[in-house]
């Protein structure tokens, strides 16, 4: 009987966790089609990483495998919703979010709680530039790209932060 009920407590838990991943997915992916919707940003290429939130707050609040998992779900749904599935662009978006995740989880466990969800996500947001410059070197065969990292990667920390900030207060929020 104790099993029973121990077995009954998880499966409720597992669910609570999967329909609020489900529902931070669903947030992730409105935010990136409305990011595509919005006029560009006076320089070509740079997006303000609105669903970089989402992966934040999953990165603090479940983890790694989590944060990667719902990173990857996002970019291969929204290729598909734009049209880009297994294009140049979808290769662009996949190589920056796989080093935005990585990259925020390694400088979170590395300094855990000293370093603020700001700071996490100005590194994700450094990450994800210098790895879809390489990305966009490597498939278009060209070093030329790469003389755009310093003002790129410099806009890149600038909206890392404006997301940082917008998780560390839905963060504080404890969702």
């Amino acid at each position: 009987m104790c099993q029973i009920i121990l077995r009954v407590g998880l499966n409720q838990m597992e669910s609570k966790k999967l329909v609020r991943l489900s529902l931070m997915l669903a947030l992730g992916l409105i935010l990136g089609l409305v990011e595509n919707i919005l006029p560009p940003l006076p320089v070509p290429g740079v997006k303000l990483g609105l669903a970089n939130i989402v992966n934040v707050v999953v990165l603090y609040s479940d983890g790694f495998i989590d944060s990667l998992l719902l990173s990857l779900a996002r970019v291969m749904i929204l290729s598909i919703f734009l049209g880009s599935l297994l294009s140049i662009t979808f290769y662009i978006s996949l190589s920056g979010a796989i080093a935005s995740v990585t990259g925020m989880s390694l400088v979170y466990d590395v300094f855990g709680r000293d370093l603020s969800p700001i700071s996490v996500s100005s590194f994700g947001a450094f990450m994800h530039i210098l790895a879809q410059l390489l990305t966009v070197s490597i498939l278009m065969n060209t070093r030329d790209v790469l003389y755009l990292f310093p003002i790129l990667s410099l806009l890149g920390v600038i909206t890392g932060i404006i997301t940082g900030l917008v998780s560390s207060y839905i963060l504080k929020l404890k969702l």
